[in-house]
């Protein structure tokens, strides 16, 4: 789609947002026993580990008068409610009432549910009844064991704006100079986007880098390909080359956006390489510099919900992938965190 091209949007039924998955906690941070609390969608949730292995998420609300269900106590098998002493099981089931503590429970006195499920060692949560697909990453199944996670990172801005940032090479030389790009090497080239069965993907991608790969001794172009699956999460992979490393050089890593309200978000980052003899951690120390450097461009940004409408914004020709993108949501059904929710 170039520049000036007009965008047509049909608003047709509900938001989508609420079908998609979204990452809530990381795995290696619940561990059986405990109770984790967390924001998604204007709406608080809860989800218990317990001590059988199984994995619930509800509502964070008690059933009985709304309090909040997570600042009362959770001991592996019940949660109980810190305002009227209600216990509750994994299951959601109403187990004890203090109060009348000999009187049948009424089978409305439980929890409200939502799905999870378990995926790239994230904890993954859809509150709509009409599940979507988790975002493609090929990469954490191909390499197994060499994927490490950062987050979740708070940023106060949409999942769209962080987003289209990732999928943005344009600002490299600028946000993150003698990292990722330098100036005066600033000219984004020509490179292809296409929409291949319902997903959204960039290739011929070229960024010159000045370290182009581990043993690089100057600076040189590097190739990515972008591709979308999911609203709020993107992937990009490192082209390998015999010059920039080769094979055991190439990365990919995958952004992840998970909504607390329209205008802020915790941010996981995925990144899974191809060497097993890779120090990992020196991905996620680079990984946390770099994100850091995005945080307040990002955070800057006006209007906080991403425009769809493309005369709200100028726009150049290396703006193509994230031109689709906003047509790519436009077409999915989501107006959560744009300006089509304004």
């Amino acid at each position: 789609m170039s520049a000036t091209e007009e965008l047509t949007v049909h608003q047709v039924g509900p938001d989508q947002i609420i079908n998609e998955w979204f990452p809530v906690a990381t795995c290696a941070d619940v561990a059986p026993g405990a109770m984790y609390s967390f924001r998604l969608i204007d709406r608080r949730y809860v989800l218990l580990h317990g001590a059988d292995g199984m994995v619930s998420v509800f509502e964070d609300i008690c059933p009985h008068r709304g309090a909040q269900l997570s600042l009362g106590t959770f001991d592996g098998a019940r949660v109980q409610c810190p305002y009227h002493g209600w216990e509750f099981a994994t299951s959601g089931d109403c187990e004890f009432r203090p109060a009348h503590p000999s009187m049948p429970i009424p089978e409305a006195c439980r929890l409200t549910s939502v799905r999870v499920q378990r995926a790239y060692d994230l904890y993954w949560v859809c509150v709509g009844p009409e599940p979507r697909n988790l975002p493609t990453y090929e990469a954490f199944g191909e390499h197994p064991g060499l994927t490490v996670v950062l987050g979740p990172k708070p940023l106060g801005a949409c999942g769209p704006r962080i987003i289209e940032n990732f999928l943005d090479v344009a600002h490299f030389p600028y946000v993150h100079a003698n990292y990722l790009g330098q100036v005066p090497h600033t000219e984004v080239k020509d490179y292809d986007v296409a929409n291949v069965d319902g997903e959204l993907h960039a290739t011929n991608v070229v960024a010159w880098q000045p370290k182009p790969g581990p043993t690089a001794v100057e600076g040189g172009d590097v190739a990515y390909v972008y591709g979308v699956s999911h609203p709020y999460a993107a992937i990009l992979t490192k082209v390998p080359t015999e010059a920039n490393g080769g094979e055991l050089a190439g990365f990919s890593l995958m952004l992840v956006a998970s909504p607390e309200d329209e205008t802020h978000c915790r941010v996981w980052m995925l990144t899974t390489i191809n060497d097993p003899e890779g120090d990992l951690q020196s991905f996620l120390d680079f990984n946390t510099l770099i994100f850091g450097q995005d945080v307040d461009i990002v955070e800057s940004q006006l209007p906080k919900r991403l425009p769809i409408d493309p005369r709200l914004e100028m726009h150049q020709r290396a703006d193509r992938m994230s031109l689709a993108y906003r047509r790519w949501l436009a077409d999915r059904g989501i107006r959560y965190g744009t300006t089509l929710n304004d």
